[in-house]
């Protein structure tokens, strides 16, 4: 505990004392909007405050013999403002007011008063036993149930819930003065305080303005009452939130309704299988939603958040019905930058992030691990065989005869890296408009590499995005819009499978050999290497580009009747990759024995290897889609 900050005791207390009929009476000094007045021979007080704890606090304190003692972080919690009225009142009584409202309490030492706030286990255990039910039902204007409304404790939201299907809530609250958040798509939010009441019923009225906006809806658009539930728009800014590479990564938990599932975290392979609303009732095909790139459809994931200016989520038959059986399991409409009209607007952003495994299993040493290989023999009645080796494992005697190993540790790095640099240029006229974007991402994976060869087959990752959209007003009833977009990204890894190094590294044993001997030769037994596999097995690279444009006429006919419009589009995307290994098949010798008088390792050669890099090309891959 510490007294309160220095700059609340550089004052002077100021006392008149007065002489009257044996009492002793102190005027009163005012803070604020403080009045205190304290009878020194009996001990009450008269208070008539609107001004914050902390004020009350200093008041009482100028104008009485008691102290106050607290922390830093109590000292935080004063600033609360409060109405306090009382009359010949002792010290408690007062205190029990002000604090009524908060959680802190106080310890009387003498005149001395020490203010604490209790941890959170206490504030726990104090919440769970005065907890206040409160239950009610929310409807409309019409006295119409609504379903799904949010409640939630003002001050802390962990404490929340939402309405049935009859339009009840129930929820437990701290105390008589808590307030209630009620919110709805639609609605007016409203804040009521609960005022001991445990029957709360709530009445919501209708947000005119916000039901008339309009949202994109398939080919056409909706007001959002009529789409209350079925669509679900997520703001870019959310998708730009950290630097993945892959934009599915980026929706689980930003969206209602969508679960995602990353099952890897190899660069170029980390993209999110993901389902809105469940798993489609279309077992035998594709569960993946509909995504559509300004009209068209095209993979989401190598899109650039900084490339994207809407994103919504259609997630049932209300909002998607256009599409058909296409529609079943959701869509995703995106919507990329265009221009607005005004001064050439020039945006660069840099970003760099670090990534880590979030939890991996610690291994047995190759001590611990002989020891309980002994154990088992011992227990089945055979006798120990790693009783040597575990002493001389434990004392680091000879690391090429007795290793150690932990192979994550010796195949992966504790870190993995990327950053991102966007470039977005925007502007224009009422007759021409424009939008230019272009991004690179680098990313390392955690996969070391063996320094000593010039080539390296630690994963790594770079793309190139650029989108480029224009557009042009031919006439008053004439828009003629140009998309052009795509990307480039160059892929490095080692020849072996990922999945399958790490799979035999969980599984190799400690004991067994190192990674590499220290005079260079590589040890193998029936079970790989996983050390040679990663870094001493060649490389590969993988190039993939994209190229999407589209073009589009808009002709207005309001000439003909009013709302009419036609529109024509034409898109052409291409698509190739291609795939260059150069894999490497080092000799491979059986462990070592011993050291013969020299010191050297007695070893012998267990198969022959080229030791030089060979080449292959996989065939070209490509496609192109056009949509009239």
């Amino acid at each position: 505990m510490v007294k309160k900050p220095i700059f609340l005791h550089i004052r002077k207390k100021v006392r008149f004392f007065l002489v009257l009929n044996t009492f002793f009476i102190i005027p009163n000094i005012t803070f604020a909007e403080s009045k205190i007045y304290w009878n020194a021979q009996t001990d009450v007080f008269s208070i008539q405050s609107m001004s914050t704890i902390r004020e009350v606090l200093d008041c009482i304190e100028a104008n009485s013999d008691y102290i106050f003692v607290y922390s830093d972080e109590v000292n935080s919690r004063l600033s609360n403002k409060v109405s306090i009225s009382t009359s010949d009142n002792n010290i408690d009584s007062v205190l029990d007011e002000l604090f009524e409202k908060t959680d802190l309490e106080y310890k009387k030492n003498g005149r001395q008063i020490i203010i604490s706030a209790p941890t959170p286990q206490q504030r726990t255990n104090n919440s769970s036993k005065n907890n206040i039910k409160v239950t009610g039902n929310v409807t409309d204007e019409k006295g119409e149930p609504l379903i799904g409304v949010t409640v939630v404790l003002k001050g802390d939201s962990t404490v929340n819930t939402i309405t049935n299907l009859d339009g009840i809530y129930s929820i437990n609250v701290p105390n008589r003065h808590s307030e209630l958040s009620f919110s709805y798509v639609g609605f007016v939010p409203k804040t009521i305080d609960v005022d001991g009441h445990s029957v709360l019923n709530v009445v919501m009225v209708e947000d005119v303005g916000q039901l008339d906006e309009v949202v994109v809806v398939a080919y056409g658009a909706q007001k959002k009452e009529s789409v209350v539930g079925s669509i679900t728009t997520v703001a870019p800014e959310k998708l730009r939130t950290g630097t993945t590479r892959s934009l599915s990564n980026n929706l689980a938990g930003v969206v209602s309704g969508v679960i995602g599932v990353q099952r890897s975290g190899e660069p170029g392979y980390d993209n999110s299988s993901f389902w809105i609303r469940g798993i489609s009732s279309f077992q035998t095909g594709t569960t993946d939603p509909l995504v559509l790139v300004d009209g068209i459809e095209r993979d989401l994931n190598n899109i650039d958040p900084e490339e994207i200016e809407s994103f919504s989520v259609l997630k049932d038959a209300a909002a998607s019905a256009v599409y058909g059986v296409r529609g079943a399991n959701g869509v995703i409409l995106i919507n990329t930058k265009r221009g607005q009209v005004g001064k050439p607007r020039v945006v660069v952003k840099t970003e760099f992030a670090m990534t880590q495994p979030v939890q991996l299993p610690e291994f047995l040493g190759a001590a611990d691990y002989m020891q309980i290989l002994d154990d088992i023999l011992l227990d089945t009645g055979q006798q120990p065989k790693y009783t040597d080796r575990i002493e001389k494992t434990r004392s680091g005697y000879d690391t090429d005869l007795y290793p150690d190993v932990n192979w994550i540790d010796a195949i992966s790095n504790d870190y993995a890296s990327n950053e991102r640099v966007t470039v977005d240029i925007s502007g224009g006229s009422e007759r021409l408009k424009y939008s230019f974007v272009a991004a690179v991402y680098n990313e390392r994976g955690i996969l070391k590499r063996d320094k000593t060869h010039e080539w390296d087959p630690s994963l790594k990752l770079q793309r190139y995005n650029v989108r480029s959209n224009v557009d042009l007003k031919l006439s008053p009833t004439t828009q003629m819009r140009f998309n052009l977009g795509g990307y480039l990204q160059d892929r490095n890894s080692t020849t072996k499978s990922i999945s399958e190094i790490f799979s035999k590294a969980f599984l190799a044993v400690p004991h067994a050999f190192p990674p590499q001997y220290s005079s260079g030769e590589i040890p193998t037994t029936e079970e790989p290497n996983v050390w040679a596999w990663a870094t001493q097995s060649g490389y590969q690279r993988t190039s993939a580009s994209k190229i999407e444009t589209l073009f589009s006429l808009e002709q207005d006919l309001k000439f003909v009747t009013p709302g009419l419009k036609v529109k024509g589009t034409f898109s052409f995307d291409r698509y190739s990759s291609g795939t260059v290994s150069r894999g490497m098949n080092p000799d491979y010798y059986n462990p070592a024995t011993g050291r013969d008088d020299e010191g050297n390792l007695i070893i012998s050669k267990k198969t022959n290897g080229d030791n030089f890099l060979g080449y292959s090309k996989s065939g070209d891959y490509g496609n192109k889609s056009i949509y009239p």
